[in-house]
């Protein structure tokens, strides 16, 4: 019964302590990588920033920021460097 996990009242399985830490190891292991996404080429990720939100330095000079959702089909640094990566949107 231990590892039997509760869903919330919105349907969603909560996490585990190993999953959230390794989620954040692999956020960490991001900051400094260069971006092999089209259109990214040459991107630096400098900092992550909350959830899936990271502050990107392009080959311009120019930082903005960018969300990233990690790909399925890919693993290790590829998961994050190769593809996935769009400019952040206020959705104010």
């Amino acid at each position: 019964m231990a590892d039997r996990r509760r869903r919330s009242r919105t349907g969603r399985r909560s996490l585990t302590a190993d999953e959230r830490a390794q989620w954040a190891r692999e956020r960490r292991a991001v900051i400094g990588k260069v971006l092999l996404q089209e259109g990214w080429e040459g991107s630096i990720v400098v900092e992550h920033v909350r959830g899936s939100q990271y502050l990107i330095k392009l080959a311009s000079g120019q930082e903005v920021y960018a969300s990233h959702k990690k790909q399925k089909n890919e693993t290790g640094d590829a998961a994050f460097t190769r593809s996935g990566w769009r400019l952040w949107e206020d959705r104010r």
